[in-house]
């Protein structure tokens, strides 16, 4: 009975392991998502700044 025990209790430790590497592969998925959205977000903050920067020093040269 108790090797039936031991038997049962790794088949649902191996399933709750295999449930948990799922769970962390979905986990780096989302992280890569949003460190790519970060990064596009960012990209158009420069962007919208550099913008700005020439917009006023053109301004500014200008009399």
């Amino acid at each position: 009975m108790e090797t039936k025990e031991r038997c049962g209790s790794t088949s649902v430790q191996e399933v709750k392991l295999a449930n948990l590497a799922d769970d962390l592969r979905e986990l780096k998925e989302r992280v890569r998502q949003l460190e790519s959205t970060l990064a596009r977000g960012v990209m158009l903050l420069l962007a919208n700044l550099a913008a700005v920067i020439v917009t006023l020093l053109q301004q500014v040269v200008r009399p």
